[in-house]
């Protein structure tokens, strides 16, 4: 499966949605892709990458690089695995993922304290700001 790649905001986070194969092939799109956001201005991001079928070192490495990237601008970087079963998560946790990542089960897990902040008026950093061009897929 062809790597895909979107994004949006949700409560003033980018979500960045990773699906099919995070290897050598398709691993510089993806790259790419998170460093413009950073360059851009995005400084909290979550990565989910609960629907990639396979991430090999390549791929574990952008996702560590994003995050230096994120924590040298003072942003955060929350990270979405796929389900506990999933040979994937098992890799990813070989490597270590869960002492290097701020690690979540679901998107709407790793956003529950801003969503909780949002609605109860206490976080006025969590309010989602517009911003043009929150749509975008690699093949």
């Amino acid at each position: 499966m062809a790597l895909s790649v979107s994004y949006g905001e949700r409560y003033g986070w980018t979500v960045v949605q990773v699906a099919g194969e995070v290897d050598i092939s398709g691993v510089a799109a993806l790259r790419e892709r998170l460093q413009r956001l950073v360059t851009d201005g995005c400084l909290r991001m979550v990565v989910d990458i609960s629907r990639v079928d396979f991430c090999d070192s390549t791929g574990f490495a952008v996702l560590v690089a994003t995050r230096r990237m994120l924590s040298s601008r003072n942003g955060q970087l929350r990270l979405v695995l796929p389900g506990p079963d999933v040979h994937t998560r098992k890799i990813l946790q070989l490597f270590g993922i869960e002492r290097i990542f701020d690690v979540h089960d679901s998107v709407d897990e790793a956003l529950a304290d801003l969503r909780e902040a949002v609605l109860t008026g206490d976080a006025t950093e969590a309010v989602p700001r517009p911003r043009e061009g929150t749509r975008a897929t690699t093949d």
